[in-house]
């Protein structure tokens, strides 16, 4: 009869942090004693290998909560710092009233942008009304032009001829000369309209074509 091998001595005890320990470790010990109890050593082998195959996972197990658990700590931190920063945000009045105080400003300059708009739309519907009144004053001068020019023309010869005098247009006196009907000779003349009163101007140039 061949001796029975002494069972591997359970595993030391793993912090798990599900609370599943307890039971993971009863479970290796009832293997344990199950296959003891038996004189076949490879099936006592195969208990060992069962139970370090399985010890192997428990660990990978609680790497793998560990890790979760780092993760959720520093989740669970940066949201706090997050919470902090907005709580920080709106204990602190400066920002929003800045914030507030530009909304303002462009309120305002919207308003006064939005008032010159109004102001040049009137201006340009003005200016438009006034070139429309400008055209049609235009047009009735240079109607009149066209009746009235000759007209004066004619009136102006008739008197030049009658009257025999020459003006000079190119000043601004009443100058001329006078072209006498009796053979006297040319008389020029150069009266000033500031000094003396149109009655005497015109008594002075009658005076003239009558010597």
């Amino acid at each position: 009869k061949q001796p029975v091998p002494q069972a591997p001595p359970p595993p030391p005890p793993m912090d798990l942090d599900d609370g599943r320990y307890e039971e993971i470790d009863a479970t290796l010990r009832e293997v344990v004693k199950l296959f003891s109890e038996r004189t076949d050593i490879k099936t006592v082998l195969e208990a060992g290998h069962a139970t370090a195959e399985l010890k192997s996972l428990c660990e990978a197990r609680h790497k793998e909560i560990q890790q979760n658990i780092r993760e959720l700590a520093g989740q669970v931190e940066r949201t706090k710092h997050q919470h902090e920063e907005r709580q920080e945000a709106l204990l602190n009045p400066a920002p929003r009233e800045e914030l507030l105080k530009e909304r303002t400003r462009v309120e305002e300059n919207i308003t006064r942008l939005r008032k010159e708009t109004d102001n040049l739309k009137e201006q340009t519907i003005r200016a438009e009304s006034c070139g429309s009144e400008l055209g049609v004053r235009e047009q009735q001068l240079w109607q009149h032009e066209n009746v009235e020019v000759p007209r004066l023309r004619h009136a102006i010869s008739l008197y030049a001829n009658i009257s025999s005098i020459r003006w000079d247009y190119s000043s601004s006196k009443v100058k001329g000369f006078i072209t006498s009907g009796t053979g006297s000779g040319i008389k020029s003349f150069e009266l000033e309209p500031s000094q003396q009163s149109e009655f005497a101007v015109i008594n002075s140039l009658w005076d003239l074509m009558e010597a």
